[in-house]
C-alpha cells in the first residue's frame, strides 16, 4: 500500500479560525449589547412617572395588572421574582410586597420610595438572601410624612427595590384617602 499524503493549506485554515474567532467576538458582542440595551430600557421605564398600578386587595388578590409594576431587571431575571404589592390602593396599615429569591444572593434587598420632599426614603429591607425563598417586605407608607398624615401622599407612588446601588425592581402603589 502507498502512504497517502495530504496537503493543507495553513492559510486558508488560518484564515477560517480567524474568521470564526471574529465572529464570535462579533457575536459576543452583540449580545452583550442588547444586555446592555435591555438594561438601560428597564432603567429608563423606572425612572419614568407612574402612569398606572397593578390593584389588589387586602389578602393580595389581583384585581388588575399593570404590566409595568414588579418586573425584574434583566440583569436579576431568574434569581428574583416580585408579587404585586398589596392592599394596592392603599387607605391605612401597612403594605406586602412578597418576592421570591430562587438562588441564594450575597448581600440583600433594600425597598425604597420618595418622601413628600422628594428624598429617598428607605422602608424596609432584607440584609441577608443566602438562602433560596419566600420573603415579603412590610411598611407602612405614612412613614413617608413628616407627621404622618396619609392626606399628604393621596396619589400614585413609585416603588424601588435595591441590591446595593442596582435597581432590580419597582412598581407603583396608589394612596387613597378614605
Amino acid at each position: 500500500m502507498q502512504p497517502v499524503t495530504c496537503l493543507r493549506n495553513r492559510r486558508s485554515y488560518a484564515t477560517t479560525v480567524g474568521g470564526l474567532v471574529q465572529a464570535g467576538l462579533l457575536l459576543l458582542l452583540i449580545l452583550t449589547g442588547c444586555d446592555t440595551r435591555q438594561q438601560e430600557d428597564f432603567l429608563s421605564a423606572a425612572l419614568r412617572p407612574p402612569e398606572g398600578f397593578t390593584r389588589t386587595d387586602e389578602n393580595g388578590q389581583v384585581l388588575s395588572v399593570d404590566p409595568d409594576d414588579w418586573r425584574v431587571a434583566p440583569a436579576y431575571r431568574g434569581y428574583l421574582r416580585f408579587d404585586p404589592a398589596y392592599p394596592n390602593p392603599f387607605s391605612g396599615g401597612e403594605v406586602r410586597l412578597p418576592f421570591y429569591v430562587f438562588s441564594s444572593l450575597s448581600g440583600g434587598l433594600s425597598l425604597w420610595a420618595n418622601d413628600v420632599e422628594g428624598r429617598p426614603r428607605l422602608l424596609d429591607e432584607h440584609p441577608s438572601l443566602t438562602q433560596p425563598g419566600a420573603y415579603v417586605f412590610t411598611f407602612d407608607p405614612a412613614v413617608l410624612t413628616p407627621d404622618r398624615n396619609l392626606a399628604r401622599l393621596e396619589g400614585l407612588h413609585r416603588l424601588y427595590v435595591y441590591r446595593g446601588t442596582d435597581l432590580v425592581s419597582y412598581g407603583d402603589l396608589m394612596i387613597q384617602v378614605p
